[in-house]
């Protein structure tokens, strides 16, 4: 009896001691399920931040570029397709009618573009040697013997994705007049079917006219066939921040270089417009991981005074030093008038869809003759130039907001009134306001007038030189402007081209990061014109200056002040007094 008692008293023992891990057992698990719970909050709430970057990073990466082995087929193009230029969806699968591969937003899809060589029969030695004497390609891309633009189109949206390519790792890429390969990864945000166009512009790197005689005779692009005229399907999830009906959800933009895509207000579940947004051509251009918050000049400028973004400085007026072309002085008419500048009908005169330097504008000068304005603006009167060239104007605005000291310059160029590393001395500085805020525009006549390896030359003096001039201070760079779709034209012709502008502008971005480090704020006005569909980037591309139209100059300028006044350093401000009575200024929840 003693023995069974004790067994079975040992039996309850083994039964509680098993309930005491039960329990923590329960525990953790509860305690894990609690976390996830709090993860899944965070992300779909404070941290919307995060949302659009965490779907991207665990969609599947199985027809990204890495995964698609290169077909050694290609290398034989000539023999197949003879010189005719085509891409390639190596993922793509044949169904009844077509090849359609789907995917999911963001899902990365490898594009090939296969350029056979184009020889002509009998091309005589002295000919070819010729092209090699006028036509190199650029140092920091070697392999770059072919100019291509290739978009991915959506077939019911008309949203227009471009395709950023680059050369294949191969010893091919190396020589002229063989096939050449360039691939890329398109990643769509948006619920569509897209199908791939493009042309290759140039060959033989004859893209990169930079050399006195090397100008091409005519634009003659040809036109890009898709093998088995693959087409690609995105779907995207309801729950994904890339869902239209999520837009309004997203976190406000704070960076100056979000990519995006132009969208028919019609097909959006709410009014894109009634919200500030800036038109262009029936559009609306809408960032993906995040949404422009829509500010006015007048807010804007109550942004600089009150938050001072930025700033090593506490006291005395918000100062920019701004240096910029013609793309500046835009971006500053729009300013200083508060907007009114080539708004409305106006918008369509030549001068606010082109060329304004011969445009009288009374708020500053602005032109060649007057290269340093000092500017003093509110938000009820804009702005007005006090200074002009060290001379002392007779009018001024109250209450000053803000100061903008603009130095007019023609980028790093031989074709600025002098040295354009004067303008950096302390003896011309120290003339102007301390700056809170430095911009910074090259490239668009860098491209146009200067060789490559002395841009690069030039552009590591200009970063001595800032570092020199403002060692505390952050620096905007903005990009050059997008080019496409003509033959450089002027007296003396103005060399830009696709690549070349690109290139330019990605060598100055990579030397800033390097030294400017969270100091830089990349303003990649660029991205806004690319991604118009074709007709619409080759009218934009008919200004002989290469500027953008007055619609799309306020939506550059947006996309500063979300830049700006939309850092998350300036979250834990408080808001000025009257910010929330301004409609525009509304954060939407």
């Amino acid at each position: 009896m003693d023995s069974l008692r004790r067994q079975r008293t040992h039996g309850v023992r083994l039964s509680a001691k098993a309930r005491r891990w039960a329990v923590i057992l329960i525990a953790v698990a509860a305690i894990v399920l609690f976390f996830r719970i709090c993860g899944r909050l965070y992300h779909s709430g404070q941290g919307r931040d995060d949302w659009g970057a965490n779907l991207i990073a665990e969609v599947d990466q199985k027809y990204s570029c890495a995964s698609q082995p290169l077909d050694a087929s290609v290398w034989s193009a000539r023999a197949s397709h003879g010189t005719q230029p085509f891409a390639i969806i190596p993922a793509a699968v044949r169904t009844a009618d077509r090849n359609m591969l789907p995917v999911v937003a963001g899902q990365p899809v490898c594009i090939r573009v296969v350029v056979p060589p184009i020889k002509p029969a009998g091309m005589l030695a002295r000919q070819e040697k010729e092209m090699v004497e006028l036509f190199q390609t650029i140092p920091s891309e070697p392999g770059l013997w072919d100019s291509i633009t290739l978009d991915a189109v959506g077939q019911s949206s008309g949203i227009s994705i471009p395709v950023q390519l680059q050369p294949v790792a191969h010893a091919n890429m190396a020589r002229r007049n063989t096939v050449h390969v360039y691939e890329g990864e398109l990643q769509a945000y948006d619920a569509d079917v897209f199908a791939i166009s493009g042309v290759v512009e140039y060959r033989d790197a004859a893209w990169n006219y930079e050399q006195p005689a090397s100008l091409p005779d005519e634009y003659k692009p040809e036109r890009i066939s898709v093998l088995r005229d693959a087409q690609i399907r995105v779907s995207v999830p309801r729950a994904s921040s890339f869902h239209p009906e999520n837009h309004m959800r997203l976190p406000v933009c704070q960076r100056t270089d979000e990519p995006g895509r132009w969208v028919q207000p019609a097909t959006l579940p709410f009014a894109a417009e009634a919200h500030g947004q800036p038109l262009y051509g029936g559009k609306v251009w809408l960032p993906y991981r995040c949404r422009l918050r829509s500010y006015t000049y007048s807010a804007f400028l109550q942004c600089l005074d009150d938050y001072r973004p930025f700033s090593p400085e506490t006291t005395g007026k918000y100062t920019v030093h701004w240096f910029g072309d013609t793309n500046s002085r835009r971006a500053l008419k729009k300013i200083t008038s508060l907007g009114q500048w080539c708004s409305g009908i106006m918008a369509s005169r030549p001068q606010c869809l082109c060329d304004d330097s011969g445009e009288a504008f009374p708020r500053f000068t602005g032109q060649n003759t007057v290269r340093d304005t000092l500017l003093e603006l509110n938000d009820e009167d804009g702005g007005w130039s006090v200074r002009e060239n060290g001379m002392v104007k007779n009018r001024g605005i109250q209450s000053t907001l803000a100061q903008v000291y603009y130095h007019r310059w023609e980028g790093l160029t031989q074709y600025n009134s002098g040295r354009w590393q004067d303008v950096f001395k302390p003896s011309a500085l120290g003339l102007y306001p301390q700056a809170n805020l430095v911009v910074i525009s090259i490239g668009n006549m860098d491209v146009s007038f200067t060789q490559f390896l002395e841009y690069t030359r030039q552009l590591n003096e200009l970063v001595v030189l800032l570092q020199s001039a403002y060692d505390e201070q952050h620096i905007v760079l903005r990009m050059p402007q997008y080019f496409c779709c003509r033959a450089p034209s002027g007296n003396p012709p103005r060399r830009m081209q696709k690549d070349r502008n690109r290139l330019y502008g990605d060598y100055a971005r990579r030397l800033f990061e390097l030294h400017f480090g969270s100091r830089l704020h990349v303003w990649d006005v660029s991205g806004i014109a690319e991604t118009l569909p074709l007709e619409q980037r080759r009218d934009v591309a008919g200004c002989a200056v290469n500027t953008v139209p007055s619609e799309i100059v306020d939506l550059e300028n947006l996309q500063l002040m979300n830049g700006i006044c939309n850092a998350a350093s300036l979250r834990s401000k408080p808001k000025p007094d009257g910010w929330r009575q301004d409609p525009a200024n509304i954060e939407l929840a």
